[in-house]
């Protein structure tokens, strides 16, 4: 009987099935085989995904591979020697310039309520590189091309849109990212445990971590936890999701803020907490009985855990470095000498900027030795500028109002209104982790950061078109 559910629940799911293969091949492509194999399977899964027509399976693929697998991959894991004497691209990156090639080729012209707000931060960006150039940037041609990999993800924003048409399309990315989370938490619950990775446990050693006194800081995939944790918390707000198909969304849930509270990463702990706990104060998140049960269960399962010494131990780590943000208060910015962010780091950034404050320094030399990904607005500022901090910051404050506007306006006319409320609480806890606990918000970035963004924000838009029409009384 249990043999047969889980037969009838993998192929009701079969692109998890396709994601496990793919991703399965891809670990012993990358870790087992000599070079030239490696970059045959790279080259195919790059034509695989330029003819076929699954974008969220792709999305997930790739992001994975920049984000990690159960302890595999991670940033410049997977990578494609392109022109020889330059650095390796990650094939995350091929594949951002496959999409936009493969988004131009449709021809449509989605609905962005942030079109004209993006296209200016598009001029700046450009202006951001060529102000690097100006203020001076030494190096070889693997530095200029450093250049141009940090601005390719940001392509995203366009190609997104245009390749994710659906309510269904989305829906596939956010279900094949809970099973990421899962085989997340999964992995940091045997590197807690056994005391290695099970990337380490294959016979494969990891680049040699620091020694914090066996103090355990693992947080596996967070870019995939974070917009997983977002897709959880929209699934949980709409009404055609019955009771039973929402234990996966709590699973997510629970799992992502255990990851966060593992890893004793108190940016995280906090920021999950808020978005968590706002969701369920404000919307109809939690809203039947069945739910309720699924909530104690979880919190029978948490009480359980603590019977582990490992687990209990490493909870009461957690609660200690917590504690410490209580030395801010009595003016200790170093929180007992846990957190640089306040003094040293935070300073560094602002001593650069200082000297170049309107527009910063950009990408150039001054700029890359200055910026500090620890303290994300002071980093922000660094490369950007006072300008472009307003700019960036000032899309993240327009796109909440216009989100909550909406929702504002829709009142109870609209079902699953409360999902919009989604968007605007994680994204106020996601600037609360830009601000605390590391940067996420740039000009510039890596697969791993712009690929949440771009699905967060391009799936903002599409609903904001979508209530919108159903406000007008069209049909979606």
């Amino acid at each position: 009987m249990l043999f047969n559910r889980i037969i009838k629940w993998f192929v009701a799911w079969p692109d998890l099935l396709k994601f496990i293969m793919i991703m399965a091949i891809t670990i012993y492509a990358t870790y087992y085989v000599p070079t030239p194999l490696k970059m045959i399977w790279y080259a195919t899964l790059a034509v695989a995904y330029f003819f076929s027509k699954n974008e969220a399976l792709w999305l997930a693929i790739f992001l994975t591979t920049s984000d990690g697998f159960i302890s595999f991959f991670g940033v410049y894991s997977a990578t494609l020697t392109i022109l020889p004497g330059l650095p390796a691209v990650e094939i995350s990156q091929v594949y951002i310039l496959l999409s936009v090639v493969k988004a131009a080729s449709l021809k449509v012209k989605p609905m962005i309520f942030y079109k004209k707000y993006i296209q200016i931060l598009l001029l700046y960006l450009v202006f951001h590189i060529i102000w690097g150039q100006m203020m001076g940037l030494s190096g070889d041609l693997n530095v200029y091309f450093r250049v141009l990999k940090a601005s390719i993800p940001m392509m995203l924003f366009y190609s997104i849109p245009r390749l994710f048409g659906s309510q269904e399309m989305y829906e596939r990315f956010f279900r094949l990212i809970f099973f990421v989370v899962l085989s997340a938490f999964a992995a940091q619950l045997f590197t807690l445990f056994i005391g290695i990775s099970p990337m380490e446990a294959a016979g494969i050693s990891q680049l040699e971590r620091e020694d914090n006194e066996g103090e355990f800081r693992v947080f596996y995939n967070a870019g995939s936890t974070l917009i997983g944790l977002f897709g959880a918390m929209y699934f949980l707000n709409l009404r055609k999701y019955k009771s039973g198909y929402r234990v996966l969304p709590v699973a997510v849930v629970f799992v992502a803020l255990s990851m966060a509270l593992l890893s004793a990463t108190r940016g995280w702990i906090i920021g999950f907490s808020l978005i968590i706990s706002a969701t369920i104060l404000f919307t109809t998140a939690v809203r039947t009985k069945r739910s309720m049960y699924i909530i104690l269960i979880i919190i029978f399962l948490m009480l359980w855990s603590l019977k582990f010494p490992v687990i209990s131990d490493q909870l009461d780590f957690a609660r200690e470095r917590l504690e410490t943000i209580e030395a801010i208060s009595e003016g200790d910015l170093t929180a007992r000498g846990t957190l640089q962010r306040l003094d040293y780091r935070s300073q560094r950034a602002l001593d650069g900027w200082r000297q170049n404050p309107l527009f910063g320094w950009g990408l150039s030399d001054m700029g890359y030795k200055y910026e500090d990904g620890h303290v994300g607005n002071q980093s922000l500022l660094v490369t950007s500028g006072i300008v472009g901090f307003i700019l960036l910051n000032g899309f993240i404050v327009w796109f909440i109002f216009m989100i909550f506007s909406l929702y504002l306006k829709s009142a109870t006319r609209i079902p699953d209104r409360d999902a919009l409320l989604v968007f605007v609480i994680f994204l106020i806890g996601w600037f609360f982790i830009h601000s605390t606990s590391g940067q996420q918000f740039n000009f510039t970035g890596t697969p791993v950061r712009i690929i949440p963004q771009a699905i967060f924000f391009s799936f903002g838009a599409f609903q904001y078109q979508r209530i919108t029409t159903l406000l007008h009384g069209k049909k979606v």
